[in-house]
């Protein structure tokens, strides 16, 4: 089951408001989490001033939640595969809704450092399964589009973010900011009555009663009910002896599972480097402090257009090449980034580095999203996400040590570049181009065989 248990007897529904409205609050969900994860830039130049942090204190603390996130994507990234999308993610919004407000409440780094900890368990956890929702209630013939549509939002969260960072701070100081990350509990009903279950878990498990009425949503002109798009097949490969973690790396899939890896850890390095250290970055390279906070407003402005770009080119000639184009692009515009350049070139090499970057970081999940079957997609995008955390992780702690160290900034910036490079390397080594790939019935009778 490649794409969806549905499918192959689906594959031609329209577009409709039923899918759009699942858009609408899956983006949302990826909107906290860009606010999340990007307001600990924006104010970490006011933070490290309050408590007197050392700028690898300070980074050690902006890989916390990074650290979390891995942990969050091991363990409740992959426990929808067995729990179902709905109930893991909602659990997630909990986790991580307490945890971002607690931190406008800390004391010291010690304390502020386990709140943005379990942020990120949070939501390490979500993400996967807000991308393994939304490619399995998706049309397949826009799938690329409203995954990549959906997860630019985390940009639109980075903005918000910045534009908090850059507006709240001065007026009520840096915890206020953390008051607005609780506001996402505030929407914890409205998910609970409006977020569908996946039709193809549904299927899965048997509960065809849940995924009829779900169904009727999703292709209105569909005749039939849910259990005639299952089959026994389809059950047993679901309950299989073999643990997901094992079908990763079955069936030729060893390589391309760890070349992802790669390209999700480079492509994390990046993202999340850059948004924790940009504004210290570009004040060391002699701009005013509230320009670097605009710096960091215009990246996630070009992270949101690239995202939207990337999953209509994806759609068209593919994910591979797009993640190939876009990781060259991205080395290159930091690479540049590291030299002094009129107001002009620099923002334009801003835009094109956060849509490079975490542009790039839409089209690698529905890349990833779409390279393993329904039964371990999950799992699949779990633990990628989790392989990616470690070069999540490893990019605030790199940004501290290479301010610590004092190097030039033409040097810093390089630093931050070579990561494009081995991205685009490994895009390249994978297999396929994520365009075409095996269809339902052709992914089960490999299952059988």
């Amino acid at each position: 089951m490649n794409h969806n248990v549905i499918d192959d007897v689906l594959k031609d529904t329209p577009l409709n408001s039923f899918h759009v409205a699942i858009m609408f609050w899956c983006s949302m969900l990826m909107l906290f989490d860009g606010y999340d994860l990007v307001i600990y830039g924006s104010v970490l130049p006011q933070l490290m001033v309050d408590w007197k942090l050392s700028p690898v204190v300070a980074g050690v603390i902006g890989s916390s939640a990074l650290m979390g996130m891995m942990v969050g994507a091991l363990t409740l990234g992959s426990s929808s595969d067995r729990f179902g999308r709905k109930r893991v993610i909602l659990a997630c919004l909990v986790v991580f809704g307490v945890a971002a407000l607690g931190n406008g409440f800390c004391g010291n780094a010690t304390q502020f450092a386990a709140c943005r900890f379990f942020t990120g368990v949070g939501l390490g956890g979500m993400v996967p399964n807000v991308v393994a929702l939304m490619t399995e209630m998706s049309p397949s013939r826009k799938r690329n589009i409203l995954l990549t549509v959906m997860l630019s939002f985390y940009s639109v969260g980075g903005v918000v973010a910045a534009l908090t960072g850059k507006v709240i701070t001065p007026a009520f100081g840096w915890r206020a900011n953390f008051v607005v990350a609780g506001f996402p509990l505030l929407a914890l009903p409205a998910l609970y009555l409006w977020l569908p279950e996946s039709i193809s878990y549904l299927i899965a498990r048997g509960r065809y009663t849940e995924a009829d009425p779900i169904l009727k949503r999703y292709a209105p002109e569909f005749r039939g009910s849910s259990s005639s798009l299952a089959t026994p097949t389809a059950e047993g490969v679901e309950i299989q002896a073999r643990s997901r973690m094992v079908e990763l790396f079955a069936r030729g899939k060893i390589i391309d599972t760890l070349l992802l890896w790669v390209a999700f850890g480079m492509c994390m390095l990046m993202v999340y480097g850059l948004n924790t250290w940009l504004p210290k970055l570009m004040a060391a390279n002699g701009y005013s402090l509230g320009s670097s906070l605009t710096f960091l407003t215009v990246l996630n402005v070009g992270a949101l257009f690239g995202g939207l770009f990337s999953g209509w080119l994806a759609d068209r000639h593919g994910g591979k090449p797009t993640l190939i184009l876009f990781f060259a692009v991205a080395a290159l515009s930091i690479y540049l980034l590291g030299y002094r350049q009129n107001t002009f070139v620099l923002n334009l090499l801003l835009m094109c580095a956060g849509a490079t970057t975490v542009g790039t970081l839409c089209v690698v999940h529905a890349f990833a999203a779409q390279l393993y079957p329904s039964n371990i997609r999950s799992t699949g995008v779990g633990w990628a996400a989790a392989a990616g955390r470690l070069g999540a992780i490893a990019g605030p702690a790199l940004g501290g040590y290479l301010l610590s160290q004092q190097f030039s900034i033409g040097f810093n910036f390089t630093v931050f570049a070579i990561p494009g490079v081995v991205a685009a390397i490994a895009s390249f080594m994978i297999s396929g181009n994520g365009k075409k790939t095996l269809s339902d019935t052709q992914e089960l009778v490999a299952h059988v065989d």
